[in-house]
C-alpha cells in the first residue's frame, strides 16, 4: 500500500509539470492562416500581354505580368498584416486562362524573371482555350517576404504569325496560402 500511495503523490506533484512541459510557452504571438477560405483570400490575378514582335522565330517568348485587381500587399493590408508578418508562404494552385491566341505551353515563375520559383506549368493542346489548373504546391516564403509582386511567363506558340494583330493575352489566377504572425 505504501508503494501505491507514493505513486499517487508523485503523480499529483508531477502531473501539472508534465502538462506545462507539453505547452509551447516560448511563443507569445499566434499565427493566422490566410487561404482561399479567408474573408479576404490571398488570391491574385496576373495578366500577360504580348505581341507578334515579341515572339522569337522558334515560337518562344518571355513576358512579365501586370496585376489585375488587388495586389498581394493590398490583400495582406486588408487582413491587417504586411509582408514582414509572413512566416510561411506557398502557392496552392494556379489557374492559367488563355484569353486570346492560346500558347502551346507556359511556365510561370514568381518574380520578375525565370530565376524565381516555378509556380505553374500549363499545356494547351491543339489551341484549346479552356483554363488549365496546376495544383502543384510551391513554397515561396522568401520571395513573398522579399516583395515579389509579379509573375514571369515563358510561353511557346507554334509560330509568331499565330499571334493575332492585337496580340496575345493570358491570365493567371494564383491562390496563395500564407501563415502570418503578429496576432
Amino acid at each position: 500500500m505504501q508503494f501505491s500511495s507514493q505513486w499517487t503523490a508523485a503523480a499529483v506533484l508531477l502531473g501539472p509539470l508534465l502538462m506545462l512541459s507539453g505547452c509551447d510557452l516560448s511563443s507569445a504571438n499566434s499565427t493566422v492562416l490566410l487561404s482561399a477560405n479567408s474573408a479576404v483570400p490571398p488570391t491574385v490575378q496576373y495578366r500577360f500581354e504580348y505581341t507578334r514582335a515579341e515572339v522569337a522565330e522558334d515560337g518562344t517568348l518571355g513576358v512579365a505580368s501586370t496585376v489585375e485587381g488587388r495586389t498581394l500587399d493590398a490583400i495582406l493590408a486588408d487582413n491587417g498584416f504586411s509582408r514582414s508578418d509572413v512566416v510561411s508562404a506557398r502557392v496552392d494552385s494556379v489557374a492559367v486562362v488563355p484569353i486570346t491566341a492560346p500558347p502551346r505551353e507556359g511556365l510561370l515563375f514568381l518574380g520578375s524573371d525565370a530565376g524565381g520559383p516555378r509556380i505553374a506549368r500549363a499545356t494547351f493542346p491543339d489551341g484549346a482555350t479552356e483554363p488549365v489548373t496546376d495544383r502543384s504546391t510551391t513554397p515561396v516564403t522568401g520571395v513573398v517576404r522579399d516583395g515579389a509582386s509579379s509573375v514571369f511567363g515563358e510561353f511557346e506558340v507554334d509560330a509568331p504569325q499565330d499571334v493575332p494583330d492585337g496580340g496575345g493575352v493570358v491570365r493567371a489566377v494564383v491562390y496563395y496560402r500564407l501563415e502570418v504572425d503578429g496576432v
